[in-house]
């Protein structure tokens, strides 16, 4: 029997979650999963700080989610996924209809909308899994090796690799600067060593610099003062700079400092959204005449959450040492203020 109450943590506007027994609904769904795990993103303080104009409250948020099928599910792609299942979740709600639908891309999707966003998301027991999302095989299922914790973060993994996707070998033996210390910053480390890349971690937090030493940065460097950060830098790799540069924090300074750390023929990478009302000054000449290219990467695609499950049960990326910090939906703001005070690494919200 399918329940009449749905648990939540409703975002009613910024700094305010209300917790609510929501009347359970099928309207714009075929599919009702069991929450197990949903993880709090970044994304998700900000819009519990500032709002987003893409978020309405009162909604549920949470996009980084690892549930449970209530029954069997056939996907679009032939695949049957049986009852009882655990699985993870695309946030992506395209609408199929757009050039970049058409293409596949449909996290790039003119008119999208996304689950923990614009429809309620994962931090509730239970979540609707609306139509468009079931037909691009938005439900992934996970291999029982892979915990909850760990694929609740399997979606930012894949997030992560859409910032690689015209990457792969070329980066190896040469410098890949990573700016941002937290647990998406450690996760691109660990793809970077995959390519066999020699990565540097920038950061603010020394117990987050040294967990990214313990994972296999090749140098760590605390950023008290950009200009010692950028000569440092630029000693450590004899003046060549970085090959890539991942910007993976909010704080709009790090495109400052990534684009005068950024070696000739380099490619940077704007992967953190920035806070609205911040603005950016870039010297465009720096990438005239060093030939930098910048860029930017958004969310992933179903495909890519397949290549991340593949990489978690083989074991060359490690999802578990990310999650330092578990709670109940009742205590969804304590989870949120160690999120926000940078405390730890990564916390989730369980659902019992």
């Amino acid at each position: 029997m399918l329940p009449q109450k749905n648990h939540s943590a409703v975002f009613s506007g910024p700094r305010n979650f209300e917790i609510k027994d929501l009347p359970m609904s099928g309207k714009n769904c075929n599919v009702l999963l069991k929450t197990l795990s949903c993880a709090v993103c970044g994304y998700d303080v900000r819009v519990f700080k500032e709002g987003h104009k893409k978020v309405r409250p009162p909604i549920v948020l949470g996009h980084e989610i690892c549930a449970r099928t209530l029954g069997t599910l056939s996907l679009p792609n032939g695949q049957l996924i049986a009852e009882d299942k655990r699985v993870i979740v695309s946030p992506l709600i395209p609408c199929l209809k757009c050039h970049h639908c058409n293409a596949g891309h449909f996290n790039c999707c003119n008119k999208l909308n996304e689950i923990g966003s614009s429809v309620n998301g994962g931090f509730a027991d239970y979540i609707n899994i609306p139509e468009n999302n079931i037909l691009i095989n938005g439900i992934v299922p996970i291999e029982s090796s892979i915990n909850d914790d760990e694929g609740s973060l399997i979606e930012p993994l894949s997030c992560c690799l859409n910032a690689y996707l015209n990457i792969n070998n070329s980066v190896r033996d040469e410098y890949v600067i990573i700016i941002g210390d937290g647990p998406i910053g450690l996760i691109h480390l660990q793809i970077s060593k995959l390519f066999g890349a020699k990565t540097i971690v920038v950061g603010k937090i020394p117990s987050r610099l040294k967990e990214a030493k313990s994972i296999g940065a090749d140098m760590i460097l605390l950023n008290n003062d950009a200009e010692e950060s950028i000569r440092t830098i630029l000693d450590y790799t004899y003046e060549k700079g970085g090959k890539l540069i991942i910007v993976a924090t909010s704080n709009p300074d790090a495109i400052d400092l990534a684009l005068k750390v950024a070696g000739k023929n380099s490619l940077i990478n704007v992967f953190a959204g920035i806070s609205k009302n911040k603005f950016v000054n870039i010297d465009p000449n720096l990438l005239h005449y060093n030939q930098i290219t910048l860029s930017g990467s958004f969310s992933s695609t179903p495909n890519l959450m397949k290549k991340a499950v593949d990489l978690v049960h083989d074991q060359k990326i490690n999802l578990r040492r990310l999650v330092t910090h578990r709670f109940s939906l009742d205590e969804i703001d304590k989870a949120f203020s160690i999120t926000e005070d940078y405390r730890g690494l990564r916390s989730v919200i369980n659902s019992f």
